[in-house]
């Protein structure tokens, strides 16, 4: 019995470290279908021992909202679930991302516009915004990267936070420092 719990939850931490796609970590009925109904059990024992490593297992809805596993088997199945960090990242840290500095900074600024606007913007203005750092290739480029990445969110003709925002950046920090 103790075998079989420790080969789930190697699996479970296997299947929320890789990318689907270009997303980070998998959805929760294929979490379901991969570890038994008993996965959310799973998923607990596994974060009190990633905590330790000061790593955290988020569960976010399509629409940016925070879940726990407590939820309703219902409610999490179509919720992604990924493993994340707990304490904020240094600059360094983030240069050792994989993203270079300037688009990091971008989409900062993206957040920081899109929060500022009550939550909406147009792609225009932020491409307006970015372009006068960058060049117009580029802020066009960057902000579609940032579209498919999930950190922003095209609705209709705006663009608003998209759900790796939302379950990844302090927003309440750049809150802060916008209006302060």
């Amino acid at each position: 019995m103790e075998e079989e719990s420790t080969k789930k939850l190697r699996r479970a931490a296997q299947l929320l470290f890789f990318k689907s796609h270009r997303n980070p970590g998998i959805k929760g009925w294929e979490l379901r279908k991969a570890l038994g109904q008993d996965y959310t059990k799973v998923l607990k024992k596994l974060e009190e021992r990633i905590s330790e490593l000061g790593l955290t297992i988020k569960i976010v809805s399509d629409s940016g909202e925070l879940k726990t596993l407590s939820e309703p088997h219902e409610v999490l199945s179509n919720c992604r679930f990924f493993i994340s960090i707990k304490d904020p990242l240094t600059i360094t840290d983030l240069r050792t991302s994989g993203w270079s500095i300037d688009e990091i900074a971008g989409l900062t600024v993206c957040i920081a516009t899109i929060i500022s606007k009550e939550g909406k913007t147009t792609r225009q203005e932020l491409e307006q915004i970015l372009s006068q750092k960058l060049p117009k290739w580029k802020a066009t480029r960057l902000l579609s990267k940032y579209v498919r990445a999930g950190y922003l969110d095209e609705k209709e003709d705006y663009i608003v936070l998209g759900w790796r925002t939302k379950s990844e950046v302090d927003l309440e920090n750049i809150i802060k420092y916008i209006f302060s």
